[in-house]
């Protein structure tokens, strides 16, 4: 089935295009590209130097984006962050968008600190998927964050928001700017959306407070990357980070199985993130064999039918598994009839070192001391 999400991919960055009509659409997106970046730069501009102006709230904002489009951790890193902030004694909110969801601009309360209030239908899937994981921290959704973070100072009497994909929203002020980067796509490949994958400029680096880079797991390679982004960005803490599978569960009864199940068997992969091989890689690692990966568009939401495919598929090639992820899962679970076989691979964030997470957690506690922009609550 046609794709603009698989096209972009085939033709992005410095990905070598295949066809002729790729090439073209490559030089077509080339010539536009400049146009975006030069708007998302003077909306930046002029937010900042008050031509346009931001709206504040009476609490710590800290927001989380990712550089470029496409699957960089996200998630997991803004889970962290949260859980981080309670342990710390705040009283966190995540704030998202919701993406995909059947209206973007209501306002939702995904998970009100006691119980999940939304499901993915109307809150999208990565609120939904925050909520699941995090459960003692308010979610809310709605494309307007200010409005968002006003309603959870007033209902929930938090103290510190976390702005989920946040970078471009520039008209809300924050008191931590926290950009993560995708370690395994060298900064010299990216190009500017829509002919790469790039959001912004990549001198929007120098407004960070913390730079988190993701999927660090070759060491040495990653550690020379942090050295040359400290280099080029001294007033940001860069550090590494990786996804680590935490657990796998049968998405029909919620039963946990060990993360050993799949050593030496056979799997089905079935995902609609932004970087589907990198789902492949980490159900390899746990000692399977991928026999299929059928890769949705992002925020896709799988039919019946569908899954039933997996199913068959994975019976064809007897394999013992369809492996999900998380993001999938909330959407599935809303489906009439889940096969057996689904099984969901739940990933956390982890640091690469001990004093990757020490410099991670000061970078953040400055920025917590910092005295919030004063708002107000009407």
């Amino acid at each position: 089935m046609f794709s603009l999400e698989k096209l972009h991919r085939r033709i992005a960055d410095e990905a070598l295009a295949g066809t002729a009509f790729e090439r073209a659409l490559q030089r077509g997106l080339g010539a536009v590209a400049p146009v975006y970046g030069a708007a998302a730069w003077t909306n930046r501009l002029l937010h900042e130097v008050g031509v346009r102006k931001r709206q504040s709230l009476p609490a710590v904002v800290l927001s989380v984006g990712n550089l470029t489009v496409g699957g960089t951790g996200k998630t997991p890193f803004t889970a962290w962050l949260a859980e981080w902030l309670a342990g710390e004694g705040r009283r966190p909110a995540v704030l998202a968008r919701g993406y995909g969801r059947e209206d973007e601009e209501a306002l939702t309360v995904v998970h009100d600190g006691r119980h999940l209030r939304a499901r993915a239908q109307q809150a999208g899937d990565e609120p939904v998927m925050l909520a699941t994981a995090l459960e003692t921290v308010p979610v809310i959704a709605c494309a307007d964050r200010w409005r968002a973070g006003r309603f959870a100072l007033r209902k929930f009497s938090v103290d510190a928001l976390v702005l989920d994909d946040g970078l471009q929203h520039v008209a809300l002020e924050r008191q931590a700017e926290i950009i993560l980067v995708d370690a395994t796509r060298p900064l010299s490949c990216l190009r500017l959306f829509p002919r790469g994958t790039l959001r912004e400029p990549l001198g929007v680096l120098a407004r960070a407070h913390l730079i988190v880079l993701t999927r660090c797991d070759d060491e040495a390679r990653t550690r020379r990357m942090a050295d040359r982004l400290r280099k080029r960005y001294p007033s940001a803490t860069v550090v590494r980070t990786r996804l680590a599978p935490s657990g796998l569960r049968r998405l029909a009864t919620g039963e946990s199985v060990g993360l050993d199940a799949l050593n030496g068997r056979k799997a089905v992969v079935a995902c609609g993130v932004g970087r589907p091989e990198a789902v492949r890689r980490t159900v390899e690692s746990l000692g399977a064999r991928v026999v299929h990966l059928e890769a949705l568009d992002d925020h896709a939401w799988p039919t019946v039918s569908q899954v039933r495919g997996w199913d068959v598929r994975r019976r064809r090639a007897r394999a013992d598994a369809v492996v999900v992820t998380a993001k999938d899962a909330v959407k599935i679970a809303e489906l009439p009839e889940i096969p057996r076989s689904i099984l969901v691979l739940d990933v956390q964030l982890d640091f690469v070192t001990p004093k990757d997470r020490e410099a991670a957690e000061r970078a953040l506690r400055a920025r917590l001391r910092t005295t919030p922009v004063r708002g107000y609550l009407r």
